[in-house]
């Protein structure tokens, strides 16, 4: 739950000279050529890279997708659940399912999860123990367990994405674990489930996570990148064994480090995909070497996550080359690994300011978006389209209350301003091929957060990503980072021709504005609809996303 450690001590921005840098005065106009024949790649975009992830960190599960037992919502908000389970918050399904379209959520950690017992979430709740909950020193009383996170996805028709235990958990609890979900013999586990569930058919979980950000020292049980390797290689044989057609999830760190590295290396052809995290802004205040350039920091800050990717994608070809022919042990090559897909589930991504929503969990992680986090979201977005051939999965950090989109009260939903783009993303930018706009920006080569990223990946002002959606639909996301230059740009299509072209606008001239339940709309989209659309004005620090709605011609 973390890319830097939430727990250190702040040390304050290393505090420089006043730096002389100063933006380019304005953007060059723009020409971005439209045309079916230019695809980037045959690949498409798969729907997986707009999952959720749900954690037991302040209201993320009590009081976001069910009901706080200390003060539930009215009866009417609240879908009951038999055995006296808490009822689900129907607003929040109506969200996850049909307006996010969610395809795969994560639980239960997260940093939660190295020291959560899985045998104290099922069966009666009267039986349930309460448990000390070491990660963000809460209580955990256990009232949502195994059985209830399967329903839950059943109800939202995603699929469950279960991450195991390696801190304080054992290898033979990860196996019963398993057993207990998929298993579908006349075995104890598989019977408990029967019992528990009152139906036969298994939970079938596909996807399991071997371990949450063990390399971390803000993790319970962290370990070392040998140690986590030679762990793992021995989970995974056995949770092989139990099911095997699961598919399992390295614990990698931001895929640009020496742990990376070393995880591949011993893990390649063993695991499915390899997990990496970063939230941009967490840590800027304690870590950058320039003060100040919150603005920057924040909208150009997703470039480490694209470069990161680029470098995690290199040590996984790297990691097959050598296994299957570079090695000098002849024993240990292995031809067919090379050929194996082995892609990065980036389950955990997110704008997160620990100076709004401090990483001790004290507040809960309730951090109140703004305008100029909704532009780094957009950013995150782009990248994470623009990857998705290398990105198998990615969940947002968090779906509800936590670090989220989606915010709740007692009795009410309130959408954030980084809510319109995500939902305009999931529900737009998947079942395509991406486009070739033939178009590069002028760099930004100010100050940076990480530092590192000015310098090995400079980051462009106007961003654009587009798709073509069948043969009748292409949407194109434009995002000007510039602060006080506006973008100009022609329209070029060839070999498409539009019948109707809608245009969704986010901009703001307060780069602090937030929605609030006092104010609830105060930043959303602006939308109109065109017959034409040759030209564009994208205005400074907006967010501009089109559908151009027609027909391919030959």
């Amino acid at each position: 739950m973390a890319g830097v450690d939430p727990y250190a001590q702040s040390k304050g921005a290393v505090n420089l000279p006043p730096s002389s840098f100063k933006h380019i005065a304005s953007l060059r106009p723009g020409r971005l050529r439209i045309s079916p024949d230019c695809l980037v790649s045959d690949e498409v975009v798969s729907d997986k890279l707009y999952s959720g992830f749900v954690e037991h960190l302040g209201r993320g599960i009590y009081g976001g997708i069910v009901a706080l037992p200390t003060d539930p919502s009215p009866a009417e908000l609240l879908q009951p659940q038999p055995q006296d389970r808490l009822g689900w918050r129907k607003d929040v399904i109506r969200v996850l399912r049909d307006d996010l379209e969610m395809p795969v959520l994560r639980w239960p950690g997260g940093n939660f999860v190295s020291n959560y017992h899985w045998q104290d979430g099922i069966g009666p709740l009267k039986d349930r123990p309460k448990r000390i909950e070491l990660a963000w020193g809460a209580t955990e009383s256990n009232l949502f367990g195994t059985d209830e996170f399967i329903d839950y996805c059943r109800e939202l028709k995603v699929e469950p994405y279960l991450c195991l235990n390696m801190g304080t958990g054992t290898y033979e609890e990860a196996l019963a674990w398993l057993e207990y979900c998929n298993g579908t013999g006349d075995t104890y586990w598989a019977n408990l489930r029967r019992k528990n569930t009152g139906r036969d058919e298994p939970h079938a979980v596909k996807w399991w996570g071997l371990g949450n950000e063990v390399h971390g020292p803000w993790q319970v049980g962290h370990l070392s990148a040998t140690d986590y390797t030679t762990t793992a290689k021995r989970w995974a044989h056995g949770l092989r064994l139990v099911d095997p057609t699961i598919k399992l999830v390295s614990c990698g760190n931001q895929g640009n480090s020496e742990w990376d590295r070393e995880v591949l290396n011993g893990l390649i052809g063993v695991v499915d995909l390899h997990s990496i995290h970063l939230y941009t802004m967490l840590g800027h205040e304690r870590y950058s070497d320039c003060a100040g350039f919150e603005y920057e920091k924040n909208v150009f800050g997703p470039m480490a996550a694209e470069r990161g990717i680029e470098i995690c994608t290199s040590l996984i070809e790297l990691a097959k080359i050598e296994r299957s022919g570079q090695v000098l042990d002849w024993n240990q090559r292995d031809a067919q690994v090379a050929a194996r897909d082995v892609k990065i589930c980036y389950d955990e991504w997110n704008v997160w300011d620990e100076v709004k929503a401090p990483g001790d969990g004290s507040n809960g992680l309730e951090q109140i978006y703004d305008f100029t986090d909704m532009l780094g979201t957009v950013a995150w977005l782009h990248v994470l389209l623009r990857k998705h051939r290398e990105v198998g999965m990615a969940c947002i950090a968090q779906s509800v209350n936590v670090i989220s989109p989606l915010m709740t009260s007692r009795d009410g939903l309130l959408f954030q301003a980084t809510y319109w783009p995500l939902r305009l993303f999931a529900r737009l930018m998947k079942g395509g091929k991406l486009l070739d706009l033939g178009y590069r920006s002028e760099l930004y080569h100010g100050p940076t957060y990480p530092t590192w990223t000015r310098h090995i990946a400079p980051p462009p002002y106007v961003d654009v990503i587009a798709m073509l959606a069948g043969e009748t639909s292409v949407r194109l996301s434009i995002l000007n980072r510039h602060p006080t230059a506006d973008w100009e740009c022609n329209l070029v299509l060839e070999g498409f021709q539009i019948k109707t072209a809608e245009v969704h606008e986010m901009y703001e001239d307060d780069l602090l504005a937030k929605n609030t339940w006092e104010d609830k709309e105060r930043v959303k989209p602006e939308t109109r609809t065109v017959d034409k659309l040759d030209k564009l004005t994208v205005k400074r620090h907006s967010f501009v996303f089109v559908v151009l709605e027609g027909h391919c011609v030959k």
